[in-house]
């Protein structure tokens, strides 16, 4: 489909019709509840608190929300691999919590990750920036997200120790180790480190491939070109969980950055010569 240009981004037929429907239901559902638990969480005595300890129902309207825009759309990516999460599932018959890490090319990523757990809890580690965006930076800040700023040491350290307490309080993590989404596509470099609190807990990595959200919204886009079902339909593979155990930070971090790239197609691959890890 044909596009116009809309400041720096493009919108097509179809990306204006689904976002004028997801802008709705953001609007009329999404944020009054949202509103809602933040003022609710406000009340003398914290009962919300008590009620919601580890804020799983702010996940839970953000999934609505993600169900009532994309479903209709055919916004949903496939997913395979779920009989990999096996390993992680302990005699109660819950899966153990876990870091789940995934390559980054499009804004689709986040809601396509979130497809995983559904109504189950976890929380995105996100660059500090995302809090200024709006109604996402919302989300991240009542969701209970980890913000990180690379170039603040203190920033650093208070993301380390909440994610480690997230993890140790059976919340999953989801981060994208690249930092940013990739210019061309292809999966870049890890930040070095990105794996630390899984490891000061013993958690294992789950890596996630995600093919082809780049062609349901590429980077100059505003809203989603295409949907997910149309060709070439958007896969994420969920691979088998990497243990975390007696491993430097240079092995684990190519473990998981050689799992990651062998599932994706081979225009997504890293160009020859990429490092495994970076700063």
């Amino acid at each position: 489909q044909s596009a116009i240009t809309v400041g720096k981004l493009k919108v097509n037929l179809f990306g204006a019709i689904f976002g004028i429907w997801e802008v709705f239901w953001g609007v009329f559902y999404w944020y009054p509840a949202m509103t809602l638990y933040s003022l609710l969480r406000k009340i003398p005595g914290d009962l919300m608190g008590k009620i919601d300890p580890f804020r799983r129902i702010p996940i839970c309207i953000g999934y609505i929300w993600g169900l009532l825009s994309m479903t209709f759309f055919g916004m949903w990516p496939k997913v395979e691999g779920r009989e990999n999460l096996e390993g992680l599932r302990e005699m109660n018959e819950k899966l153990k919590p876990a870091m789940y890490v995934a390559n980054h090319c499009s804004w689709m990523d986040i809601p396509f990750v979130g497809r995983i757990f559904g109504f189950l809890n976890y929380k995105i580690i996100a660059k500090a920036e995302l809090l200024r965006v709006p109604i996402l930076g919302k989300a991240i800040q009542i969701g209970g997200h980890i913000t990180l700023d690379r170039t603040n040491r203190r920033s650093q350290m208070k993301a380390f120790k909440s994610g480690v307490q997230w993890l140790k309080d059976g919340v999953n993590l989801v981060t994208f180790p690249e930092g940013t989404r990739s210019k061309n596509s292809r999966m870049g470099s890890f930040k070095k480190g990105a794996f630390k609190m899984a490891q000061a807990v013993g958690a294992s990595v789950v890596p996630l491939s995600i093919s082809y959200a780049d062609k349901v919204q590429p980077l100059d886009y505003a809203f989603p070109a295409k949907a997910s079902a149309m060709f070439p339909q958007a896969v994420i593979k969920i691979g088998k969980p990497i243990s975390t155990e007696g491993k430097t930070d240079d092995e684990l971090l190519e473990e998981v950055w050689i799992a990651i790239a062998e599932n994706l197609p081979d225009s997504q691959k890293p160009e020859k010569d990429t490092p495994v890890g970076a700063n």
